[in-house]
């Protein structure tokens, strides 16, 4: 019997040394094995089966820093999708030989130059050049935005889909999971082990597309949630993502959560609409990449607006080369709005002279039948609504936003909106509700153009110009402070047919001191040599400004009369100064100069504040807020990849293979092995011995 029980000792300690065997070689195989974790046989004694009781086969791993492995990966994998969706733009915009900044500045400088010699054809040449490569600089610029804008995009569609599929993925595993662990066929089984592997590997393959949290559950299953809590999968269904183009605006994403279940796969109609800092991940990180495109391609569209309008208002106010009234020298198109109805469309325009007061907003606008006026949001940069409907003015087709809701009110945004029929037609028959949406600065880079055509179109001369009277007392001489705007609201305007400046009927023209030394302000009509007093300027201003200082007997435009004069010296009762049309004054570069002073001149406003900046500026500010968006992004990357690498080796410290620990194991094991064997061996020669006896 004792040799009996020698074999039968030996046999159980030879299976199993086996099974440990297997589990070392099993580990030694897998070291480079993607998502796999160290196994770990253990055996327990027992006095019934003849000293070696059950043994166990488990995964070693430690779930905490796991579950923090998962987070730092979505945070990392989160500011590496930022700062990817913002690299190629921030670089562009800030590469010197693509800055739009350095563009305007060389033309203003060129500008500068052509001023030295107003009357050189050449060094216009050169102006106009250097006018054409801001266009193509903003050009540039936009739509390169616009084309890493579709590129993000692109990828959020693919991480959408790669991220429906290890949801699918994880549900049915989690599935399988739980039908072998209610069997019992969990225990010691490889292919359960596997599984658990693999559901391990995907839930980490998900948390680098979104922010996840993971509840292990009794069953063996995992519960894996969005870090709103929201279901992504468990063992009977699994979350389903969608990214929607918005309505009215096709760069932007809107992205949906549904569920289908791993039985059926029957998908629930419902579906909830998830918000960007819900999601975290690459999928976040690509999502506020766009945001901030969007944002920056708005800037530099009202970037765009403001230099155009200023560079047109001003040319406007001089005369050409050939002694005609300068013309507006860029265009930048209105803008196409989109509607809930097919059957009206809004179109976007800029207002001429208020480019300064352009912000980079979206707009909603929104008719309700039996409503006396529409409802007008602002869409902000953080895409929230902002209600100016008190704001809004109708005038037949159009709705302005001006400032107390007054007509004569200022144009507070700079823009209008025209729906091409009167507002009392909305809604359209047989709706109850007409919804446009505008995006007035968003491709206003990529649609300005050049409308100069030849070099004598800069209006280097003003329209109008100074004299001082030759038979005043005093010594006080005029001169034309700036010329800023011509057209029937100012005292000058462009005749249609000859394209000549001519004073408007009550322009001031004439300046006469009176006893008190005030400045009267009279408008002299040369046909009948008639004067009319239009208003007065006291003599505390000592001749500064004489117009802004004037009050008027009459209301006049914001501006008016759109040129400024001064009159520097000593006056004396009865000494006159006249304003005159400055006809043949090719030679005069005053207007020039005045062009060329917009490089100094605050004329954009910043977006949501009272603050109007240089043009340089606003470009500053720009690059600034990119600039910054992205370098925090790729610090952030920097800091975030270093604690995932940390984790990472933490959780590896337990889970990962060690080759030298295995292999002191497996010869362990081996030995262990062979003295089993020779326990057999020996029982078997005993067994010999006793069977020769007889």
């Amino acid at each position: 019997m004792g040799s009996t029980d020698l074999i039968i000792t030996g046999k159980y300690g030879v299976l199993n040394q086996q099974k440990l065997l297997n589990a070392t070689s099993n580990n030694i195989n897998n070291v480079n094995t993607v998502g796999f974790i160290r196994k770990e046989t253990q055996t327990y004694t027992s006095c019934v089966d003849w000293g070696v009781g059950a043994t166990y086969t488990r995964r070693i791993y430690d779930q905490y820093v796991q579950r923090q492995m998962y987070s730092d990966c979505s945070d990392y994998n989160y500011y590496k999708a930022y700062a990817e969706g913002l690299d190629t733009t921030d670089r562009l915009l800030s590469d010197e030989n693509m800055s739009v900044a350095n563009s305007m500045s060389d033309f203003f400088d060129e500008l500068s130059t052509a001023a030295s010699l107003p009357t050189s054809t050449a060094n216009r040449q050169a102006a106009m050049a250097k006018l054409e490569t801001v266009v193509n600089r903003f050009q540039t610029a936009n739509e390169s935005m616009f084309d890493s804008l579709n590129d993000v995009n692109n990828r959020i569609h693919d991480s959408i889909t790669e991220i429906n599929s290890l949801t699918r993925s994880i549900a049915n595993i989690n599935y399988e999971i739980r039908s072998m662990a209610l069997s019992d066929n969990h225990v010691n089984n490889e292919i359960y082990l596997q599984m658990l592997d693999e559901r391990d590997r995907l839930t980490g393959e998900l948390s680098k597309l979104m922010s996840v949290k993971v509840v292990e559950q009794d069953d063996g299953t995992y519960e894996i949630y969005m870090s709103t809590g929201m279901l992504l999968a468990n063992g009977d269904s699994y979350g389903c993502l969608t990214d929607e183009r918005d309505s009215f605006d096709s760069t932007k994403r809107h992205i949906y959560l549904s569920y289908e279940n791993t039985e059926d796969a029957s998908r629930n109609i419902a579906s909830v609409q998830l918000t960007i800092d819900s999601i975290g991940g690459a999928l976040g990180g690509y999502l506020n990449a766009t945001k901030e495109l969007r944002d920056t391609m708005r800037e530099l569209g009202k970037l765009a607006v403001s230099f155009a309008d200023a560079i047109n208002e001003q040319n406007k106010a001089g005369f050409t080369l050939e002694d005609k009234a300068g013309e507006a020298l860029l265009k930048i198109e209105n803008v196409q709005g989109v509607s809930s109805d097919s059957s009206v469309g809004i179109t976007c325009n800029f207002i001429k002279g208020k480019g300064e007061n352009v912000q980079a907003y979206d707009f909603e606008i929104i008719f309700v039948q039996g409503a006396s006026k529409p409802s007008v949001y602002l869409r902000d940069q953080d895409d929230k609504r902002i209600d100016v409907s008190n704001l809004a003015v109708i005038d037949g087709s159009k709705i302005y936003l001006k400032e107390n809701g007054a007509i004569d009110g200022e144009d507070l945004y700079g823009v209008y909106f025209d729906i091409g029929t009167d507002v009392s037609n909305l809604p359209v028959t047989g709706t109850s509700r007409t919804v446009f949406y505008v995006q007035p600065t968003v491709l206003a880079a990529s649609t300005m153009y050049s409308l100069i055509n030849k070099p004598e179109d800069f209006a280097f001369a003003s329209a109008v110009r100074t004299r001082t009277g030759d038979d005043n007392y005093g010594n006080a001489v005029i001169s034309l402070t700036s010329c800023y705007a011509t057209g029937s609201d100012y005292g000058v305007s462009v005749n249609t047919t000859t394209r000549e400046p001519e004073f408007n009927n009550g322009a001031p023209n004439k300046i006469i001191i009176d006893a008190n030394g005030d400045y009267n302000v009279y408008f002299h009509n040369a046909t009948t040599g008639t004067d009319t007093l239009l208003g007065t300027a006291p003599a505390s201003c000592k001749g500064v400004n004489v117009f802004a200082n004037t009050v008027w007997n009459t209301a006049h435009t914001s501006g008016y009369p759109g040129y400024e004069v001064s009159i520097a010296g000593t006056v004396k009762q009865n000494d006159v100064f006249t304003v005159e049309i400055n006809s043949g004054g090719q030679a005069d570069n005053s207007n020039a100069n005045a062009l060329t002073a917009l490089r100094s001149e605050k004329l954009t406003r910043t977006t949501g504040s009272e603050q109007v900046t240089t043009l340089n500026e606003g470009y500053a500010n720009l690059l600034a807020k990119i600039g910054s968006a992205s370098n925090s992004a790729k610090t952030n990357t920097e800091a975030a990849e270093a604690k995932y690498e940390q984790t990472v080796k933490m959780f590896e410290s337990n889970s990962g293979v060690n080759l030298d620990e295995e292999a002191t194991n497996l010869l362990m094991f081996q030995q262990s092995y062979q003295a089993c064997a020779k326990i057999i061996e020996a029982s078997q020669t005993i067994f010999n011995a006793l069977i020769a006896a007889f």
